[in-house]
């Protein structure tokens, strides 16, 4: 009987909505701000209702028509909408001229309203599921991928990024509106976006996220190491794969799935945009975590174990990709917490500054065996170098970690102190990375996006 009334609709040139959809495959034309942009759309023939959405970024020098990382041959397992957005002409130092790109700074800007306005589009004509949207990238499209960590935390719900992270002026801003769910891929033997970098990337997301510092390791000879560093409280995992043998390319077949692309879906398609997280969370890393050791983590260690380092004022060139550990901040108030165990009666000292201008955010002094929370504030977004020094390296910390907090708190069981762990002449071990010379732009004025436009469906 269903097979005779379906016959008979289709006869009459019916069509009735069953939840399936004939094959998209097509470039669209969409106006933002009164200028064209363009994106491919690709809609499986299996879509259901309420499919999620991924974005796919090409690198620079990229088009559209790259279909550049995701695989539509993914699409169609799964059963997803992809779009395929097309770069606007950005200057790129490195390619002498402007090559189309993405404005990956991590600030809201013409790319972020772009990815909103093909949002609106493609839910007003295959009602997706809102909640389910992804982003992931190539190269300087895996650079935007991160930039949306910080900019539209709050549109996508997980990212994934092969052969990409900020570098040169774009550096990576870590101060989105939540934690988030990220999956990066690199090549071991990449030498443009530069492998190398890759562990001041890794350890500034997984101190972001509020990760365990020490991860779960997968290695398969000559494929990959897979690390994994799980989710703490309140936050979601950082994962990362090196691949064996690969240089800066788009694709690999050397993960479990043999297909990267699948791998990031596998990755992506775990989370949705309300899994409950922390939003408070802007910074967590126990550097007394068993098996952590922080000089092999950017940290430069002194003082005999007592004095611990972590931020490089900052310098820009192409050698390191503009790369260096920080501590990164917008506009707001803040609470640093720790516990702690040792010795009765000594004490730990916490001081920030900035890597800007040297001006000291705090200089606090808190007790061993008692919970400390110091409060500050920041007045616009800033990067920033930590400081730590024990009275005895044998005190340890139980917790570690920064919130953001809608009020200035009051100081609990510490004082300010004069001290300046930075006047002594000390010998120190770690990984640094040198910068012999300036070269490029900053961009540091940071704004969110907002859901202000409409994007969120309402319902009766």
């Amino acid at each position: 009987m269903n097979k005779r009334i379906i016959i008979a609709l289709s006869m009459l040139g019916i069509v009735a909505y069953s939840g399936m959809s004939a094959k998209v495959n097509s470039e669209k034309t969409i106006k933002v701000d009164g200028k064209e942009r363009k994106y491919i759309l690709y809609v499986p023939d299996n879509v259901g209702e309420n499919p999620p959405l991924v974005f796919s970024l090409h690198g620079a020098a990229g088009h559209d028509t790259d279909r550049s990382p995701f695989r539509t041959s993914v699409a169609d397992s799964e059963g997803c909408i992809v779009v395929y957005p097309q770069g606007n002409d950005q200057f790129f130092p490195v390619f002498g001229g402007y090559i189309p790109g993405w404005n990956s700074t991590g600030e809201v800007n013409e790319d972020t309203e772009f990815f909103k306005a093909i949002i609106k589009a493609v839910d007003n004509d295959y009602n997706i599921d809102l909640d389910r949207i992804y982003c992931c990238g190539f190269s300087n499209g895996g650079m935007m991928t991160y930039a949306n960590t910080s900019a539209a935390s709050d549109i996508f719900a997980a990212f994934a990024s092969i052969s990409g992270f900020q570098l040169n002026e774009f550096h990576h801003h870590t101060v989105g509106e939540r934690p988030i769910p990220f999956l990066h891929i690199h090549g071991k033997s990449d030498d443009f976006v530069k492998y190398s970098c890759m562990p001041v990337i890794r350890d500034n997301m997984v101190a972001r996220n509020g990760c365990n510092p020490v991860p779960e390791v997968t290695e398969i000879n000559g494929k990959f190491t897979k690390s994994v560093y799980a989710a703490g409280e309140g936050g979601f995992p950082y994962v990362y794969y090196e691949i064996d043998g690969m240089g800066h390319n788009d694709f690999t077949d050397k993960t479990e799935e043999g297909n990267s692309a699948q791998t990031m879906w596998n990755f992506m398609s775990q989370y949705t945009i309300k899994d409950p997280c922390d939003k408070t969370l802007k910074w967590r890393l126990n550097i007394d975590t068993d098996g952590f050791d922080p000089k092999l983590h950017n940290w430069r260690i002194s003082n005999g174990g007592k004095t611990f380092r972590y931020g490089t004022p900052k310098k820009a060139n192409n050698a390191d990709n503009n790369v260096y550990p920080s501590l990164q901040f917008e506009e707001g108030n803040y609470k640093l917490m720790f516990d702690s165990e040792g010795s009765e009666g000594n004490k730990i000292q916490i001081k920030i500054v900035s890597l800007d201008d040297n001006g000291v955010l705090l200089n606090m002094i808190g007790e061993v065996g008692k919970p400390v929370v110091i409060p500050f504030s920041i007045d616009k977004y800033g990067e920033y170098k930590i400081t730590i020094v024990k009275d005895d390296p044998s005190d340890k910390f139980t917790s570690l970690a920064i919130h953001s907090s809608d009020i200035v708190v009051e100081a609990v069981n510490c004082e300010p102190t004069d001290i300046d762990p930075d006047d002594a002449a000390q010998e120190e071990e770690g990984v640094l990375i040198e910068i012999p010379q300036d070269q490029g732009k900053q961009y540091d004025n940071f704004t969110r996006t907002k859901m202000e436009m409409g994007l969120c469906r309402i319902t009766n």
